[in-house]
């Protein structure tokens, strides 16, 4: 075991070897190989962010953070061996809260390859993590008029296909793509904006998905019913 002057003496080689790092864009010397290294510095960084009380201050610290950890990161993806990784791990999940989300899902889809936990603090696990976030931010942005691609698709096409998610979080996702199809201009899903009957049907065939797999929660009948009369309006013209 280690003694207390020892656990300094490494907190101070792991911080300094990362300011090194984020100054040069390299991990050299020990820390580039020991985990144990790394997670020193990360720990005394992490402690700097519980001390900040605003979210949008932890964001610029983080920010300001990921070029110290990010050569530590991307040596052990281009390695060939793969372990639990922390550091890895929580930096997957500071880009999605710092916004980057194409680096986020490059390096998410990793972790979730390579069995990642998440940090210790989170319940979830990657695909729930990262399928909550993204439809946070989907949602708010489809509300706001803006655009969701290409993120949320690159997500939804593994909800759908291979992450064994909970069936209220999957719902959610078939519900929100099939009403995706029928927003308006301003952001609003309304059927008699769409005049493409093929638009329609699919949109409904996504709501249909949703009920089955979350038939209380869903909530669909009234999108559901919109779009059929839109269809015999369109049948009708």
């Amino acid at each position: 075991m280690s003694t207390p002057a020892q656990r300094h003496r490494d907190k101070h080689r792991a911080m300094q070897a990362a300011e090194h790092a984020a100054a040069t864009g390299q991990a050299v010397g020990d820390l580039a190989h020991s985990l144990h290294l790394q997670l020193l510095a990360l720990e005394q960084d992490q402690q700097r962010l519980k001390a900040l009380d605003r979210i949008a201050d932890k964001v610029t610290l983080k920010r300001e953070l990921l070029p110290k950890y990010r050569p530590y990161v991307e040596q052990y993806l281009a390695g060939e061996k793969t372990h639990q990784n922390p550091l890895f791990a929580t930096l997957v999940v500071w880009l999605f809260d710092l916004g980057e989300f194409e680096q986020a899902l490059d390096w998410a889809e990793v972790a979730i390859a390579q069995g990642q936990h998440t940090p210790t603090r989170m319940k979830r696990d990657f695909p729930h993590f990262v399928a909550d976030t993204v439809l946070e931010w989907a949602e708010q942005q489809a509300a706001e008029g803006q655009a969701v691609e290409p993120y949320f698709s690159r997500v939804f096409a593994h909800v759908a296909k291979d992450w064994r998610l909970n069936e209220k979080l999957t719902a959610k996702y078939f519900k929100f793509a099939g009403l995706l199809l029928l927003r308006d201009a301003l952001g609003e899903p309304r059927p008699s904006a769409v005049s493409d009957p093929d638009v329609l049907e699919q949109a409904d065939t996504l709501l249909v998905k949703a009920h089955e797999w979350d038939p209380v929660g869903a909530q669909v009948k009234t999108h559901r019913s919109r779009i059929a009369m839109r269809l015999r309006a369109l049948e009708q013209d």
